[in-house]
């Protein structure tokens, strides 16, 4: 029995039904306008430029839409056969098609990425992401462009989402993981009105999900501006999240742009998305719940995966605004010219509630009640790009150099929360006398970057590729800590510095089709640099700025990522079908380690230690027949931390509880680190307009611990292990004729209950969906 319990007498049919069924009731009107499938033998469909979920069938003279030939950056415009480095694009087409509406969805579709599901006021629930073992949720980029701020992106407005592994300077200050990069929608001079409803359900108590997005583009052919054109995309969700219950994700947004010269030598672009979300935030469950765990990592049994432990009061509220500015010219010469301006503003308030802690015994679970998070990220950026062509004797050069400034903001209010002990069978979701949170103070970052940077690919003969270049960088960070009575603490510093990384890479064509290449790649990442870290709203020490003595004091040293890579490429089937596989070792230096030495009592920076990462990663995208497409990766991978024995002991002296009985962390694999990840999305479409689909997702085991970026340590073994998981979904669609497709998804089709992440010590874990499924209407004309 629920503490909270819903009207006795259901509605028949709720306000976003109705919604839902009408938009499905459009699309069927529009469908009965011409019912009459294409021919059997045409082998041709209408381009789809909209957000619809296209099948992922192109006929042979369309452009590769599922593995693209270049990036959208001018600062890598190799071919991505001939870049040497592993690059993913992810197209509207494939994640649209799986019904994903959120970055963390999307990048379902490429391995190596984990989730830390945090502890105290983290407040990042699937917002805080590693790739290859590395918390990247600070390198997020829209058009290129560093999005600070750890709040769930929709990608309703996104074309498609770019993913470059390794360390990677030419974004400035990178991560050993790598960076993400989504891709907005402009305007194109083709005219298309287009529109996806669909509604989603389980078999669990949560409230069923409504979304519906739409995407028009129109050319204006009597403007007296040659190549003008207007796009607009649009949002609309409501409902709740897939297997929890009382927990919801409301949002809407809306994205228009205007395009001047499109298809001429000069060209404006103008864009602008506003995005606000209302939910009813979800933190997952105790881990011992219903599986005999006490306090620890035991799993998550079926019974109480879809038990909701926050409170009926919980929040979190987004509003986010951005506007681009992008002109661009080609001179006679070869030369492209383009000054990018972006303005960026990120508001996010939550209060919510985490369960912290199972008592099998008791079967109790106490609970740490209406954390806050509050925070304020504002961003300017303005980048200028030269990319030139040339020759010098009978080599042929593509030069890409420029000049980026960034101006960021963030301002994280901190607060300390309450535990109070609930049933972990039927939790009270509305108790009396809650603790309001303590207001800790406030943690203010200002960082000013300036960048140059210059890349090269030099391309000797059809046989020898060279890339190189360098990316200087003055950093200049203000870390202000203030509490709760405005006083300034011992944690605020002022810093700046220079830094210097860069990539070359020497790639060998044996055929026109194919690469092999190695490369080197160097990254920097200077204290304070972590924006959007998500320890920001604690107070004390352990929050964000004032990370006691660590990787964000002014005293450490700058983190150095240094990759290398040997890999090869190939694109077959006339191009629409490409083949990766590489090998890679990150070295992560200069990692501080904080501890006491006998006789401390206060812990300091004591020295540096290094993470080593390495492995083989594959992947597959494209079509193999035009009927036939793939989208698929694998990974496999080893971590390893490094520090002396000197450090081991230091850093155990001052935190003994979180290493327990064992001696050492030293050559210990790195926490929500999975030694093997897989993807693979895959459709096919008859002739007669069914599309047929599925995929799976595979993650292996990983050890529980602190993240990467942190400055305490968890030994292996300290708390056990995340378990694996394999998660298999399907598609059936059809085409009702060339401007209507209805679809159904079916996520998770074997029910399974596991967790894709839980906090520091295994307590809370953090459940993927059940079984889910999903209508979908799709039209377009």
């Amino acid at each position: 029995m629920k503490s909270v319990n819903p009207s006795p007498v259901r509605h028949v049919v709720s306000s976003r039904e109705m919604l839902a069924l009408a938009t499905f009731a459009t699309a069927a009107a529009h469908a009965q306008q011409s019912t009459t499938p294409p021919p059997a033998d045409s082998g041709e469909r209408k381009r789809n430029d909209g957000d619809v979920l296209s099948d992922l069938v192109v006929s042979a003279d369309q452009e590769r839409t599922y593995n693209p030939e270049k990036l959208s950056s001018n600062k890598l415009p190799a071919p991505l056969l001939d870049t040497p480095q592993t690059l993913s694009v992810i197209p509207k087409e494939v994640f649209n098609q799986q019904g994903a509406r959120n970055l963390a969805e999307v990048l379902r579709n490429t391995p190596g990425i984990s989730y830390d599901a945090g502890e105290n006021g983290f407040g990042t629930n699937m917002n805080n992401f590693s790739m290859r073992g590395v918390s990247s949720a600070g390198s997020v980029f829209f058009d290129g462009v560093r999005d600070s701020g750890s709040y769930m992106r929709d990608v309703f407005n996104v074309e498609r989402v770019e993913v470059a592994k390794g360390p990677a300077a030419e974004n400035g200050r990178n991560t050993a993981g790598g960076y993400v990069n989504l891709v907005t929608k402009t305007p194109g001079l083709q005219n298309f009105y287009s529109g996806t409803a669909s509604y989603s359900f389980d078999e669990t108590d949560a409230s069923g999900r409504f979304r519906t997005s739409f995407d028009a583009n129109q050319a204006i052919n009597g403007s007296p501006i040659q190549g003008t054109a207007i796009r607009l995309n649009a949002l609309f969700q409501e409902g709740g999240i897939a297997g929890r219950d009382f927990a919801e994700q409301n949002s809407w947004g809306i994205a228009p742009s205007l395009a001047f010269g499109l298809g001429t030598d000069t060209r404006l672009i103008l864009a602008y998305q506003h995005l606000e979300t209302n939910d009813i935030p979800d933190w997952g469950v105790p881990s011992g719940v219903s599986a005999g765990g006490a306090n620890r990592f035991r799993g998550v049994s079926r019974s109480g995966r879809d038990i909701y432990y926050g409170l009926t009061s919980d929040y979190d509220d987004t509003v986010s605004d951005s506007f681009i500015a992008r002109f661009e010219h080609d001179f006679a010469n070869g030369l492209r010219f383009t000054n990018q301006t972006r303005i960026a503003k990120t508001e996010r308030d939550s209060a919510f509630t985490m369960p912290h802690s199972y008592d099998n015994a008791a079967q109790t679970t106490v609970r740490q009640e209406r954390t806050r998070y509050n925070r304020e990220n504002f961003s300017f950026s303005n980048l200028s790009n030269f990319l030139y062509d040339f020759q010098t004797g009978s080599l042929e050069h593509t030069l890409s150099a420029g000049f980026e400034y960034a101006h960021e903001e963030s301002d994280a209010k901190r607060y300390g929360s309450a535990f109070r002990s609930t049933s972990a069978t039927d939790p009270n979701n509305n108790p009396a006398g809650f603790a309001v949170p303590v207001y800790g103070g406030i943690g203010e970052v200002t960082i000013d970057t300036v960048s140059l940077y210059a890349y090269d690919t030099i391309k000797f003969n059809d046989r020898w590729l060279l890339t190189a270049g360098l990316n200087v960088d003055y950093y200049d960070v203000e870390l202000v800590d203030k509490n709760a009575a405005g006083v300034e603490g011992r944690n605020s510093y002022k810093k700046d510095e220079t830094t210097v990384g860069g990539k070359i890479g020497l790639v060998y064509k044996p055929a026109e089709n194919g690469s092999v290449y190695a490369a080197v790649s160097l990254s920097a990442l200077p204290p304070g640099s972590f924006l959007s870290n998500s320890d920001a709203s604690r107070s004390g020490d352990n929050g964000f700025p004032g990370a006691g003595a660590g990787i964000n004091s002014k005293d450490a040293r700058t983190q150095e990522n240094l990759n290398y890579e040997i890999g090869t490429k190939w694109d077959f089937c006339d191009g629409r079908l490409s083949a990766t596989a590489a090998i890679f070792r990150t070295e992560r230096r200069n990692v501080a380690v904080t501890g006491r030495y006998p006789g401390e009592t206060v812990t300091t920076l004591k020295g540096y230690g290094e993470q080593i990462l390495e492995g083989i990663e594959l992947g597959l995208a494209g079509q193999i027949t035009e009927e036939w497409s793939i989208f698929g990766g694998v990974l496999f991978m080893d971590s390893e931390r490094r520090m002396s024995d000197r450090l081991d002991a230091a850093r155990r002296l001052a935190d003994p509880n979180d290493y327990g009985t064992y001696t050492s962390a030293d050559g210990d694999e790195l926490a929500f680190t999975p030694n093997y990840s897989a993807n693979l999305w895959t459709t096919y479409r008859f002739p007669f307009g069914l599309t047929l689909g599925g995929g799976l997702q595979y993650v292996s085991s990983s050890y529980i611990g602190r993240p990467d970026d942190a400055e305490r340590i968890i030994p292996n073994g300290r708390y056990g292990k995340l378990p694996d998981y394999i998660v298999f979904n399907a598609l059936v669609g059809y085409e009702i004729n060339e401007n209507v497709t209805v679809r159904l998804n079916v996520d998770n089709v074997f029910d399974e209950v596991y967790a894709v992440s839980s906090n520091w010590s295994g307590v809370r874990s953090t459940l993927g969906p059940p079984r889910t499924f999903t209508i979908s209407a799709d039209w377009t004309f």
